[in-house]
């Protein structure tokens, strides 16, 4: 990786970092959007907090930063397609939303139906780091469905979850190194 520039080692390295894939949603009164996240995270547990990051030239930027609620929608491993809806480039939001089956909560927010589960929050802070804001949410409210699989993204291709792995032998901490 010596040749490549630090910004392409740094992306090449990420894209070993499997990701949990969520469509972010929100609506001020001009207009309704999401936008496919790859970058959630839990914050906190007490009050209860989720982060995610969106580029400052994203539509959804602007909405995120005007809203009172935002919707965090897991997505299920059958439900890529929403991915791809959510992270196209140039649709307006009524195109995002347009044959979708979802639903407007008290604020506006559309909640899409049929995902693993919803986290509906209130902005709690935000953080300018570099391009991104880091947008950090508390979660007011939490619809779940039914077990599912969740999607990921690891290397450039969206997977679900595969076997579960062995813990592996205990280390004993006394032991002198080998």
């Amino acid at each position: 990786m010596t040749n490549l520039s630090r910004s392409e080692a740094f992306r090449q390295v990420m894209r070993r970092v499997p990701s949990p894939v969520t469509v972010v949603t929100a609506a001020t009164p001009a207009e309704m959007r999401g936008i496919t996240i790859g970058s959630f995270t839990s914050v906190s547990l007490n009050p209860p907090l989720i982060s995610f990051n969106v580029s400052h030239k994203s539509r959804m930027h602007a909405v995120l930063l005007e809203v009172e609620r935002f919707a965090v929608h897991l997505l299920r491993a059958e439900q890529v397609y929403l991915s791809q809806r959510f992270a196209e480039a140039g649709l307006s939001g009524s195109e995002q939303f347009a044959g979708l089956a979802y639903r407007l909560d008290g604020y506006g927010t559309p909640i899409l139906e049929g995902v693993l589960a919803v986290l509906l929050c209130r902005p709690y802070s935000k953080l300018e780091a570099g391009d991104h804001t880091i947008f950090v949410g508390e979660v007011c409210e939490i619809e779940t469905s039914e077990d599912g699989s969740p999607v990921l993204y690891y290397n450039r291709a969206y997977r679900a979850i595969g076997e579960t792995l062995a813990p592996g032998p205990v280390i004993d901490h006394e032991a002198p190194a080998p």
